[in-house]
């Protein structure tokens, strides 16, 4: 949110860039997407065939679309050119400068266990 347009950048030239290498040299492209291609969905859990409820010019939309035109460009690439892609969509990590109270099951985990509170699953 700090800087949308170079969010937006690297998640759509970053990834065109990696696949014309993995085009080049012959190699398969791993994508680190993530769960908010879906947006704020309005299923739980969330399968593989669902779209998801997507705010193009939300607060995070940057990111959020710039992860969705990625996942678009790899299946492009693999059905015209050939190329091996796998994407992951990964959900719940926690990282350097997260908030510990944001609500994440991870960061929850965290918060729970070093106040020494019971772990709620």
């Amino acid at each position: 949110m700090y800087n949308p347009i170079k969010t937006l950048k690297t998640n759509t030239i970053g990834t065109l860039n990696m696949l014309g290498l993995a085009k080049r040299v012959g190699a398969r492209l791993l994508l680190a997407s993530t769960s908010e291609v879906y947006g704020d969905p309005e299923v739980h859990p969330q399968s593989e065939d669902y779209w998801g409820h997507v705010n193009p010019i939300g607060p995070r939309a940057c990111y959020d679309e710039g992860k969705r035109v990625a996942e678009t460009m790899c299946y492009a690439y693999m059905k015209q050119e050939g190329v091996e892609v796998r994407v992951a969509r990964i959900f719940n990590t926690f990282g350097p400068r997260m908030h510990m109270n944001d609500g994440r099951v991870v960061s929850n985990f965290i918060l729970q266990a070093l106040q020494g509170e019971p772990l709620t699953v």
